[in-house]
């Protein structure tokens, strides 16, 4: 009979803090037994860990439990206002470990049999959208907040100066009409209610896919001095769960590297307000879940079925990316020439596609250091190599197919896995084992923006990681 029990712990102390707390972030743990299986998901309020080190942490729990490496998962919810990359190395990892080992082992001896119901929801564009368009003569922008809103709720703009485009404003006919950000976005929400022999809820689990970003809004705003941690808004969505249906609840993210949540940005000013707004969209989500259980909610079937695989993937990085941490200073050298291109073509009038490319260039150019040192913490090794090692964790248990893909994976990766595995109810999660930055897709790397620049994916790379998913998530399928 399968088992299960659910756990949550303050993640405070585990590094040292630059901001105070307007709330605390946790580490929150599902533990399942069933169908021979013993799996431990592990969701943690962090912006993004190194892999090296989220993968140490997964080896040294399964040592001190005895738990198998492979069915631990260790998924991070993108919230913006919690720490990331060095922040989440060496003693603050340790610290982390630490304090996992003895929660899980409290599980595991405190796992007793239940029952479960799920709801399966569709919320269309109500709360997110895909941030990422094309505009004719320009190329892609990316929008993270201060979009307009037609009277069906569509979000649009006609304002150049929120498209990450630095100063630059240019002067298109394409801004003379509403451009629509209305490309494919992940609908999908999910909610399981876990109840012990005796009737009790012991936990819930919710997913869905946006980034929680909207606790720092006021950053978008250029205001430096209201950070606050806080665990955004699927923290405030949990502890409504929580409220509303008793016992602990945890949260997964689907892959929202091209997703953004419908947001406000006028007056984002402060803490308060963004941290408001926050509650809100968690609030409103957890509302919209609630009535969908109340009303649609269906057994779970067959617990005791379950599967697990890991999955291990090498994948080219692109050619631009430095192949050594010496060559550092010809990245600075490389984006002061990039600036000087953009600001000759400025000053020259050139067309706004060559422009936008420059601009494109240039932040690629600055953003490398950054990308290697601060975000995924690639090693010399890797460099050398020009190759990721990726991770991508299987969960098939009853009906449904969880699968944590890596990094900051777009939307195309949600949907292609939908229709690529239909004989399962897939659902995706995304930032799985550590962060990788953004798995930018052939079109995304062709429309320019922020995917571009923020991703060390060769053209090819989404594909290959594709391709090895179909023939290894296949055959897993086809062995049963």
């Amino acid at each position: 009979m399968a088992k299960c029990c659910f756990g949550k712990f303050s993640a405070q102390g585990i590094f040292p803090p630059e901001y105070p707390y307007g709330t605390d972030l946790y580490g929150r743990l599902f533990y399942l037994e069933a169908g021979g299986q013993r799996v431990l998901i592990a969701a943690f309020d962090f912006l993004g860990s190194f892999p090296q080190e989220a993968n140490r942490w997964r080896r040294e729990v399964a040592a001190a439990t005895g738990l198998p490496a492979e069915n631990i998962w260790y998924h991070e919810l993108q919230v913006h206002a919690a720490p990331y990359g060095p922040q989440l190395t060496g003693d603050a990892i340790d610290q982390l470990i630490a304090r996992t080992i003895p929660a899980v082992r409290d599980l595991m001896a405190s796992a007793e049999p239940f029952t479960c119901e799920v709801a399966e929801a569709d919320f269309g564009t109500d709360y997110t959208m895909n941030r990422e368009q094309y505009v004719a003569g320009l190329g892609g922008v990316t929008v993270w907040s201060g979009m307009d809103f037609d009277e069906e709720g569509r979000p649009y703009s006609q304002k150049p100066e929120i498209m990450l485009l630095g100063d630059y404003r240019p002067d298109l006919p394409a801004f003379d009409q509403p451009i629509y950000f209305d490309n494919d976005n992940d609908p999908k929400a999910y909610l399981f209610v876990f109840k012990n022999e005796g009737g009790e809820v012991m936990g819930s689990i919710s997913r869905f896919a946006a980034h929680p970003d909207v606790a720092v809004l006021f950053e978008l705003r250029g205001i430096d001095d209201q950070y606050r941690y806080n665990f955004d808004w699927p923290g405030y969505l949990s502890e409504k769960l929580e409220r509303d249906l008793g016992g602990m609840s945890l949260y997964l993210n689907g892959p929202c590297g091209d997703l953004s949540t419908k947001k406000g940005f006028d007056g984002m000013d402060t803490y308060e307000d963004c941290s408001g707004e926050a509650r809100r969209i968690g609030e409103t989500i957890a509302a919209r879940l609630e009535a969908c259980f109340e009303r649609d909610r269906r057994p779970f079937r067959d617990p005791d079925h379950c599967r697990t695989a890991l999955f291990e993937i090498d994948l080219p990085m692109r050619e631009s990316l430095p192949y050594s941490k010496a060559e550092y200073p010809q990245l600075e050298k490389r984006a002061q020439e990039c600036e000087e291109r953009l600001n000759r073509a400025v000053a020259e009038g050139r067309p706004a596609y060559e422009v936008k490319q420059l601009i494109d260039d240039r932040r690629r150019a600055g953003y490398d250091y950054n990308f290697i040192e601060e975000k995924c913490g690639f090693t010399e090794e890797q460099l050398r190599a020009h190759v990721a090692r990726v991770t991508v964790s299987v969960l098939q248990w009853g009906e449904y197919l969880f699968v944590g893909v890596p990094g900051e994976s777009l939307v195309d990766m949600s949907l292609w896995l939908r229709a690529q595995f239909t004989g399962v109810k897939t659902i995706p999660i995304d930032q799985v084992n550590g962060y990788y930055g953004y798995m930018a897709t052939a079109r995304s790397l062709t429309l320019g923006g922020y995917t571009y620049w923020a991703s060390w994916a060769r053209r090819d790379t989404n594909s290959l990681l594709k391709k090895a998913l179909t023939e290894r998530l296949g055959a897993f399928l086809k062995e049963e």
